[in-house]
């Protein structure tokens, strides 16, 4: 092999002095999978790439992107026939000009539907007060606006409640099913911890019911209805007052009419790969592997997933390969999956892992995250821990300072200080929700949002 032969397989950077050692080395290993790879089955693709397509033998940190998306060219015509329900909070704290302009987007959500269409209007307060799942017809459209109109505001926050009501109206229904939980507070009656509360909207959506959680105004518990809206496969919403509710419910019936598979789920498998965190998500660690739950796909609405990664001690030239399963059910018919794996390998050349790197998703992956933080922070100081929220805000600065595209985040950190400690109680409540909802983009959630 000539001089120029050998200058030509090995990494550009190297020096010509560097030559004849490289040359006595044996030749880099051809991994199996790429550091990129796309599946498409049924109506669904999954793409997914490594932010290095290489890593230093004794551990480094990475990011993988995934990209999944419902292909337009196979969905119909968004006409099928939906079975809803609307769970109102009418607690004490909805009175007044806020449970008025709920009133008047509920007549207008029913107004959306059609003889096609069922509907159980729900609401909860100390107790729970419902129709039955109800036929849109016209006789019965007058039934629910009057229930509508006699609803006033009173007592405490029974959300567990509302859920399960809503849980088994819907739990015969076919088609499409959709329930829209809306509160302006945190739960008060009945289950009020978080797991339960998740595990309720769990064993919904593993009944095939999609739950979108909406938040009025800035008293509600911003990090619990993001995570019912992801555990539930529907889309989260922090509606600053309730007049945005009825444009809101529109986008819901529209989703519903729209939707061709639900269930969906990503699992993460790796023996030399771990799965440090996922950010803005929630992973369920099984047998299986790492369980991601994603939104219940729409047209043009792709949902992405960033996940931090730790490569694990390996001798050089080690293939380390992630698994990514995509698992689904079509409105009707069975489950259906797909499968890519991506791949790095390992070197002994701390250089060549920085200079083989993806600098844009890493800087994406860094990016999310140091956000994943910043939220942390303002739930730290909603709480009263403000030691917490500073040293979350230290990490995510330091987060933030391992890519020159992630910079900004940096003064980011800065102004998150200064606007959370010169604030109010209150006053930072909204911060929180402005944030959280912002940060949705950071997760590659921003088509999960209101």
């Amino acid at each position: 092999m000539n001089r120029l032969s050998l200058f030509l397989s090995s990494a550009a950077v190297l020096s010509a002095a560097a030559l004849l050692a490289v040359a006595t080395k044996p030749g880099p290993l051809t991994p199996k999978h790429p550091a990129a790879a796309s599946s498409h089955s049924g109506a669904l693709t999954i793409d997914g790439k490594l932010s290095h397509s290489v890593v230093h033998m004794d551990g480094s940190e990475l990011y993988a992107e995934y990209t999944v998306r419902l292909d337009d060219e196979t969905t119909p015509t968004a006409d099928q026939p939906i079975s809803m329900a609307l769970v109102l909070d009418r607690s004490g704290s909805m009175s007044g000009a806020k449970l008025e302009d709920a009133r008047r987007a509920a007549h207008r959500f029913v107004e959306l539907l059609d003889g096609r269409d069922e509907l159980a209007f729900i609401t909860f307060s100390d107790q729970v007060e419902s129709t039955e799942l109800l036929k849109m017809t016209d006789a019965n459209k007058v039934t629910v606006h009057g229930a509508i109109d006699a609803v006033t505001a009173s007592g405490a926050t029974y959300l567990s409640g509302g859920i399960e009501r809503g849980t088994s109206a819907l739990a015969m229904a076919r088609g499409a099913r959709r329930m829209v939980v809306v509160s302006d507070g945190q739960p008060t009656v009945g289950a009020v911890d978080e797991p339960a509360l998740v595990s309720l909207v769990g064993r919904a959506h593993d009944g095939s019911i999609t739950v979108t959680a909406l938040g009025v105004g800035a008293e509600y518990d911003g990090l619990l209805m993001q995570h019912l809206a992801e555990r539930g496969g529907g889309m989260y919403g922090y509606l600053r007052d309730a007049t945005a509710l009825e444009d809101v419910l529109g986008k819901e019936v529209a989703a519903a009419r729209s939707a061709r598979v639900r269930n969906v789920e990503l699992v993460l498998e790796s023996r030399d790969l771990q799965v440090v965190e996922v950010p803005g998500r929630h992973v369920r660690n099984t047998v299986d592997g790492a369980v991601l739950h994603l939104a219940d796909l729409r047209p043009g609405a792709p949902t992405r997933v960033l996940v931090r990664l730790q490569s694990r001690r390996s001798a050089p030239e080690s293939e380390l390969g992630l698994k990514a399963t995509l698992r689904w059910r079509p409105l009707e018919g069975e489950s259906q999956s797909s499968a890519i794996t991506v791949s790095t390998r390992t070197v002994d050349d701390t250089d060549l892992v920085v200079t083989r790197r993806e600098e844009s998703l890493w800087a994406k992956g860094v990016s999310a995250a140091g956000s994943m933080r910043m939220v942390a922070a303002a739930a730290a100081w909603e709480r009263g821990d403000y030691a917490g929220a500073s040293n979350l805000l230290d990490n995510a600065k330091s987060l933030f300072g391992m890519s020159a595209d992630a910079l900004a985040g940096q003064s980011e950190v800065d102004t998150m200080r200064r606007d959370f400690g010169n604030a109010s109680g209150s006053e930072r409540k909204e911060l929180s929700r402005k944030l959280e909802k912002k940060k949705l983009l950071n997760f590659g959630r921003e088509n999960e949002g209101y």
